[in-house]
């Protein structure tokens, strides 16, 4: 296992080793740069000071995932219903997707205010294509000859849908829900630092005004912890539901 991880992160370590001698060797201030070893002390030592962060963004991260699943798998099955509504809406989120989150923030900010709730609707809406997407082709990628038996059975367009159509559509799902946690937390950091609503992207923003580079890095590394527990997570339990649908 230990070598697994080695091999994994031998670039990583690498790099953490020639920042840690390039700041033990220039002897720059530590308001230009700090070392690792000072970022992983501060985090030692002071954990309590960032649970209430990482928990806050986790907390956003999640519910807003949650909202965009749901969002996407809506307007998914709604595109399944209808073609032309397929093609107004699937035109629409493509051009709210390539809009960058940093310009997609502030106008969300203006609209709702730099509230908690903003943070919410904007992990949501950035969140919510995957699930769109996979939701949607698996929706339409349906085990063979199970069309024909739903129609020599006179099945209903909603029979279609919730006994053939959703369960087909539960692996891609699944699939949906492990590109977006990692994703979501990123999301919620950038938010939270563009509107400072507090957890890490907050404390982030108001630890590098006070020239705080432990403690700014240190968030940064807590967001990117969270964001590969999570992606971990629910690649775990993507492998569970394909198994279980194989």
């Amino acid at each position: 296992m230990i070598l697994r991880f080695l091999k994994k992160s031998w670039a990583v370590i690498l790099l953490l080793l020639l920042w840690q001698i390039g700041v033990m060797t220039s002897n720059y201030n530590s308001i230009v740069v700090v070392s690792p070893l000072s970022v992983l002390q501060d985090l030692t030592l002071h954990a309590s000071v960032y649970i209430v962060p990482a928990l806050w963004t986790t907390g956003f991260a999640l519910g807003g995932l949650l909202l965009g699943m749901l969002a996407g798998l809506a307007l998914a099955i709604i595109c399944w219903t209808s073609k032309l509504l397929s093609g107004l809406l699937q035109s629409s989120a493509l051009l709210l997707t390539a809009t960058p989150i940093v310009c997609l923030i502030p106008i969300l900010a203006r609209l709702f205010g730099y509230q908690s709730r903003t943070e919410l609707l904007t992990v949501a809406i950035m969140t919510f294509f995957p699930s769109f997407v996979y939701a949607g082709s698996g929706l339409r990628r349906l085990p063979p000859r199970s069309p024909e038996l739903f129609h020599a059975l006179h099945a209903s367009r909603w029979k279609r849908l919730v006994l053939l159509a959703l369960p087909a559509a539960i692996p891609e799902l699944a699939v949906a829900l492990r590109v977006g946690t990692a994703y979501s937390i990123l999301v919620t950091v950038v938010a939270e630092f563009l509107m400072q609503t507090g957890g890490l992207g907050d404390m982030f923003a108001v630890t590098m005004q006070q020239f705080n580079l432990h403690r700014a890095l240190g968030a940064s590394v807590i967001a990117m912890a969270l964001s590969t527990a999570l992606y971990e997570a629910s690649s775990g339990l993507e492998k569970q539901v394909r198994l279980r649908f194989a």
